[in-house]
């Protein structure tokens, strides 16, 4: 049971990764075009919300507690303003 959970929690972390690294990637395409496109900031962050939120439905299903993904979601929201402070400011 500990092996299944440590496994477990070894995806969570690099799907933590990974939405940092797909959210910083639509944030420096969008630094680097730099025309207002409304229509690509709202179909880049509306796609970004989706697939996070899917993301955390399958972890629910996997039975993932609660506690853990509201600090995991704290812990993502806080790497992606960190990184993308120090990246783009």
């Amino acid at each position: 049971m500990f092996k299944e959970n440590k496994s477990l929690y070894l995806y969570m972390f690099f799907g933590t990764v990974g939405i940092v690294l797909v959210g910083l990637g639509a944030l420096r395409y969008q630094v680097i075009v730099s025309d207002f496109d409304f229509e690509g900031y709202i179909f880049t962050y509306l796609g970004f919300t989706l697939t996070i939120s899917y993301i955390y439905y399958l972890e629910k299903k996997a039975g993932i507690s609660n506690k853990i993904t509201r600090i995991k979601i704290a812990i993502t929201f806080a790497l992606f303003v960190i990184i993308s402070y120090f990246l783009y400011s």
